[in-house]
């Protein structure tokens, strides 16, 4: 688990507490895709907008990466055909 200091578009300050799933890059920005423990839900968190990123020690959880990206700001970032290859078929 990580705790993120973390700055959004609108310039809002905020701590997190995430667990980390994985990495996705598109129009040329990476996000860090995790679970928030702080909104209780999947997001996306723009890498140059992390201001400090400190491990807890603590064992995330394994989390579908495909989930979190449906429900995360990060979603609406990829084109639907990059993203459709992360999510199973029904």
């Amino acid at each position: 688990m990580l705790r993120l200091s973390y700055v959004d578009a609108a310039g809002q300050k905020s701590d997190r507490a995430v667990e980390p799933a994985g990495l996705l890059t598109a129009h040329g920005k990476w996000y860090l895709i995790a679970w928030c423990r702080t909104r209780q839900a999947g997001r996306g968190f723009r890498l140059d907008r992390i201001t400090a990123a400190d491990p807890t020690g603590e064992q995330a959880r394994p989390h579908d990466l495909a989930d979190l990206l449906l429900g995360s700001a990060a979603a609406s970032a990829g084109q639907p055909t990059t993203l459709a290859s992360l999510i199973p078929p029904p």
